[in-house]
């Protein structure tokens, strides 16, 4: 047997992409010159590193538990890759090696003893739900892989024809402004209990002291009532509503495709979504879809993938434009501007491509990050803000390749931006555990908020441009809501059990759904911050997505979609 260090290579950057960390596995790749000959590219399965992991682990628990004479130590104490391994019966061994309990019951640790040992840990290892940084480790899914290999989908024109009439047929209207409902202003009671912390450096935070009760969390009302959208081979990344239609979703997956859903029919098979595909990069079998993005007007969808390719698709799911870019770099957001005429793409090696729907053509590439760009967002039809991987964020305008503002404070990787619904202020979201919220007119945070115990994977803002509060999803398990103007924090919303990796507002700003790998789905209340329902699924959440009238969509590791309606259920 031979062990080459491209094998390592190869396996070690597998893991990091299968694992989610889109920028690691990239800037791996680029140093180890992992693609530098496709033909040399191993076929290899995913989770292949874990694998080779655990029967390395296996074999040397066997080994070591073994005597001189052949027979096996009964050792119960646990055996670890990392650490070194204090066998239980150490301390009673006898002269010859070998444990006082095994010396004293010959008959029972025979010479195939280590071997019943290494298949009952095989067995267990096969058993478990492989998953880390928000990504299952295993993409393929049996069970569900051989259902839908199955199943019978009706023909495209069918059910193109199905989608034009649901997009047709149904618009939003606007929400009902009730000012009272959607109250956010904190209780005197708990204003008195918040307190402000001075950062070193003379940065002023907030915190507040107030979780909810385990009462609250006790009281809440489980979500039963479910549609479930099956179809996808991998696990579902991303859903998106469309804006043209409450009964139009698009999903993306781990199977290198994304889909667009028409969610009106009872019905929920893939026979009733357009599958839009895309191709792996070579000797992948697939490739993992990264963004999905409607246009304002829900007429254009744009999906991009870790390979590079971009596409844009109508709203019944016919291919519109291929976006062609100059090398093959992942792509991991992309968004829209209001008017929907331009089109950014986040790059991860620290370029950001503007993109003319007009032609289809590239417009500008700009370059500035010495570091993967993490998220782009736009203010308005013409100025966008771009994160980095480098600790900055940085404003630019279409028509000037140069930066119009370069915001400097974070410590580490900035991993999400988004713009206040009026434009006024800029909130960033950074691996160093922190919130910071910015404006074009100075060159400080406005706000600085510290609070978090781990990295913070996101922000969004309430949707209300009266409003200055925003909400933040942490990987401590924990989401905070945030008022810019007093600089205090509102809410500790505190339930999850694991990592916080999506939120979403309801369109009238009164409750925020959070998802976690903890398998849970939390509705809050955000006027008193009470826990208000919860959805159990199968397997850890990667997006949740309110629509505009009442459903909420979630995006499942286990290769599934499920439609909520919390405030009816």
């Amino acid at each position: 047997m031979v062990l080459k260090s491209e094998d390592v290579n190869y396996l070690v950057y597998r893991y990091l992409k299968e694992s989610g960390f889109m920028h690691s596995s990239y800037t791996f790749q680029v140093e180890s010159q992992i693609f530098k000959n496709d033909n040399e590219l191993p076929s290899v399965e995913p989770g292949s590193l874990i694998r080779v992991l655990q029967k390395g682990l296996q074999y040397m628990d066997v080994e070591t538990h073994l005597n001189e004479d052949g027979s096996a130590r009964l050792c119960s104490a646990p055996f670890s890759l990392v650490g070194k391994h204090v066998c239980s019966l150490a301390t009673d061994a006898t002269p010859n090696g070998r444990g006082k309990a095994a010396a004293g019951r010959p008959n029972e640790a025979s010479p195939s003893r280590p071997q019943q040992l290494l298949q009952q840990r095989v067995d267990d290892s096969s058993a478990s739900n492989m998953a880390h940084g928000g990504h299952t480790l295993v993409h393929d899914t049996g069970t569900a892989a051989k259902e839908g290999a199955k199943r019978l989908a009706k023909t495209r024109d069918t059910t193109i024809t199905h989608l034009s009439s649901a997009v047709a047929a149904s618009t939003i209207a606007a929400a009902e402004d009730d000012d009272e409902s959607m109250d956010v202003d904190v209780p005197d009671t708990e204003r008195d209990g918040q307190r402000h912390l001075t950062e070193p450096g003379g940065k002023t935070s907030a915190t507040s002291n107030a979780t909810p009760t385990g009462a609250n969390v006790r009281k809440t009302r489980l979500i039963d009532r479910v549609q479930i959208l099956r179809g996808h081979a991998s696990p579902v990344f991303l859903c998106a509503w469309s804006p043209a239609s409450n009964n139009v979703l698009a999903t993306g997956a781990g199977d290198g495709t994304a889909r667009i859903w028409d969610v009106s029919r009872s019905r929920s098979d893939d026979e009733y979504s357009v599958v839009l595909k895309h191709d792996a990069l070579p000797g992948e079998a697939r490739v993992d879809v990264t963004s999905i993005v409607w246009n304002a007007q829900g007429t254009l969808l744009s999906t991009a993938c870790f390979s590079g390719e971009m596409r844009v698709w109508t709203a019944a799911g016919e291919l519109k434009f291929t976006l062609k870019q100059t090398r093959q770099v992942p792509i991991v957001a992309m968004r829209w501007n209001h008017k929907g005429t331009l089109l950014l793409s986040a790059c991860l090696d620290g370029t950001i491509m503007l993109w003319d729907m007009q032609t289809g053509q590239l417009r500008q590439e700009y370059k500035g990050h010495k570091g993967s760009v993490l998220d782009v967002d736009w203010q308005d039809n013409s100025t966008f803000a771009s994160c980095s991987a480098d600790k900055s964020v940085i404003v630019w305008r279409d028509g000037s390749p140069t930066p119009v503002k370069t915001f400097v404070g974070h410590k580490s990787d900035v991993n999400a931006i988004k713009w206040h619904p009026a434009g006024k202020y800029l909130a960033s979201a950074s691996d160093d555990g922190s919130v910071k919220v910015w404006s074009m007119s100075s060159d400080t945070p406005v706000q600085d908020f510290f609070g978090h115990a781990q990295q913070v994977y996101t922000v969004k803002w309430l949707p209300r441009p009266d409003k200055s509060i925003v909400a933040s999803a942490s990987f401590d398990g924990t989401v905070r809501v945030w008022d810019v103007q007093s600089g205090t924090c509102l809410r500790v919303l505190a339930a999850h059990a694991a990592a916080v990796h999506c939120l979403s507002f309801s369109s009238d700003g009164r409750y925020l759904a959070s998802g976690s790998f903890d398998k849970n789905v939390r509705i809050w209340s955000i006027k008193d911050g009470s826990l208000f329902k919860t959805f159990v699924a199968e397997d850890g959440i990667h997006d949740v997505q309110w629509a505009a009238k009442g459903r909420v969509a979630v995006a499942i590791a286990n290769t599934q979609v499920a439609l909520l309606d919390p405030l009816n259920a």
